[in-house]
């Protein structure tokens, strides 16, 4: 069965539209990707230094793991902008050298299934990384309430109160008698 002109103006509408929406996913994607994995790492340096310090954390490897998977993924996030503009450029040129339209689409297939690989990749360092992360919070929190009763400034407290009680003490104490031999 053909198509009416109307059919096809219509089908042509639709398919813009809906590239129009791919765009701004792909754009949303790639933001996301960014704030979450930066972010990410953000929030375990702050976690690194007023909860949890190094110099008490326990599995340091699985930190460093989670940052380096975080950092590859902004990486690989940054290339698939690079590669995606590169790829834009080259259709165009396909398109102005007047390439067969099975041409220039293959070639956009090929290129878009290396642009699917490097979003799969972002996805998946991505989720390890904030895995490592969450492991390692979770084990650094629960081996600082196990090893650390007490908060710093409480136990400050503590000392202070008790020096000062003891010393206290001795400036009232008119009852001891400690003789002095000269």
């Amino acid at each position: 069965m053909k198509k009416t002109k109307k059919q096809i103006k219509a089908w042509d509408n639709y398919r813009l539209s809906l590239l129009l929406e791919k765009s701004k996913s792909d754009d949303h994607f790639e933001k996301y990707i960014t704030v979450i994995a930066s972010g990410a790492l953000g929030l375990t340096i702050t976690f690194i230094d007023k909860i949890s310090p190094l110099e008490h954390a326990i599995c340091i490897w699985i930190i460093s793991i989670g940052w380096f998977l975080l950092t590859a993924t902004l990486f690989i996030n940054l290339l698939s902008h690079y590669i995606a503009s590169k790829n834009n450029t080259k259709a165009v040129q396909d398109i102005d050298d007047e390439k067969e339209y099975d041409d220039i689409v293959s070639g956009i297939n090929s290129r878009n299934k290396k642009m699917n690989r490097l979003n799969l990749a972002s996805i998946y360092t991505l989720a390890i990384g904030l895995l490592c992360i969450l492991i390692y919070t979770s084990i650094n929190a629960y081996n600082g309430k196990k090893n650390h009763t007490k908060p710093e400034t409480e136990a400050h407290y503590e000392k202070e109160s008790s020096t000062k009680s003891a010393k206290s003490k001795r400036e009232n104490d008119t009852i001891t008698n400690i003789s002095i031999e000269q």
